[in-house]
């Protein structure tokens, strides 16, 4: 196996590694909250600052492979994962908790935005590459809330070490590929990026995706529990949703060699934006799982299309794929923690509503893409 055939086993493994480090994080919140008395702003407190990590990683990963190499800064950070997880099992004290989740976060963020730069690196931003990455993503975050429904029968804590101990396959994995390419425009450290009208759309449109999926899966479950339905089948229904966004994301490989990406992303984001609404109007188990499973679908196109149309401006300025992903996970850090103050104070409906509100942003945005592609 060639050396960037091995980078991309690597990378596409660290995408699936990483939807099983974010999934199982909100299928465990739950039990930790349960076994360290948090009220609900402090557990939104612990998404938040998980997000953080991902927030500051990409910022971080640039420099830290800049001063010291891509191979060595991405096992760095990949280990930071594997060691917040195993210290999760251990710490009491609430304000080490929200250290670690910005570990979590922090080697997280980094493994997609290392991961998602890599690929489009090497195969000059391929949108149907992009969405089997993506697929790989999803496939690990189906298999996060099985996974820890089953090891919750030995214990919670078992669930957070076994995640640990697969972080450690992605640090093999990188340990294993020689030669790590550099993302290598002339314009290298330029922000050129910044000014084009384009691109900011891209920020924007991923702002408003990561606040709505990093608060549904940090509150999903939590929020099922709420509605008065069992902890299985709770994490049953994230598992179902990330089935779905699976199974969405393999079609939509299909459907970008017949559609433009602006139209896919219009129509992902008003079937998104209508199913969730029907989702919070809920209540039967049948109801509830059809529109869980209908939020999955709809989603699971929106992030692979944002990242794909976004690939003549991060392959050009490798600054702009930090950029981008720092701009979706501000998002991410701010509606868990939204959301949780909300539900705190008005109730856990009220709270989720307010996500709804991100949805409508979303879809507004999908609208201005396809205006300013047909202008």
């Amino acid at each position: 196996m060639n050396n960037n055939k091995k980078l991309l086993v690597s990378c596409f493994y660290a995408f699936f590694y990483s939807g099983i480090v974010m999934l199982t994080l909100g299928s465990a919140l739950p039990d930790i909250s349960s076994a360290h008395n948090l009220p609900y702003s402090m557990s939104g407190a612990l998404l938040s600052c998980y997000s953080l990590g991902n927030l500051a990683s990409g910022i971080l990963v640039g420099l830290a492979a800049m001063y010291l190499g891509a191979k060595t800064s991405i096992i760095i950070l990949t280990l930071s994962i594997c060691l917040g997880y195993a210290a999760l099992t251990l710490a009491g004290i609430p304000a080490l908790l929200l250290v670690f989740c910005a570990m979590i976060g922090l080697g997280r963020g980094s493994l997609i935005t290392f991961s998602q730069g890599t690929v489009s690196l090497i195969t000059d931003g391929k949108p149907q590459t992009t969405l089997m990455l993506h697929a790989s993503f999803a496939a690990g975050a189906i298999l996060a809330p099985l996974m820890f429904s089953a090891l919750r029968g030995i214990n919670w804590r078992a669930g957070l070490i076994f995640v640990a101990v697969l972080g450690g396959v992605a640090v093999m994995l990188f340990l294993n590929v020689r030669d790590y390419p550099q993302a290598g425009a002339p314009s290298g450290k330029s922000l050129a990026f910044l000014r084009e009208k384009g691109f900011m759309l891209m920020a924007a449109l991923i702002f408003m995706y990561l606040c709505c999926e990093f608060a549904l899966n940090g509150w999903l479950v939590t929020y099922m529990t709420h509605k008065n339905m069992t902890m299985n089948y709770s994490q049953s229904m994230a598992a179902l949703m990330w089935i779905v966004m699976l199974a969405g994301r393999l079609l939509c490989v299909r459907l970008s060699g017949y559609m433009k990406q602006s139209t896919i992303l219009l129509v992902l984001s008003l079937g998104a934006c209508v199913c969730f609404g029907v989702m919070l109007r809920s209540e039967g188990k049948i109801s509830v799982a059809v529109s869980v499973a209908l939020v999955g679908l709809f989603m699971s196109g929106i992030s692979p299309i944002i990242y794909a149309s976004s690939a003549k401006y991060t392959n050009k300025y490798p600054l702009a794929m930090g950029v981008l992903f720092t701009s979706g996970c501000t998002g991410g850090t701010l509606m868990p923690l939204i959301t949780g103050i909300i539900a705190e104070h008005w109730g856990f409906t009220a709270g989720m509503s307010a996500v709804l509100g991100t949805f409508i942003m979303l879809l507004i945005f999908a609208v201005m893409n396809i205006w300013r592609r047909n202008s």
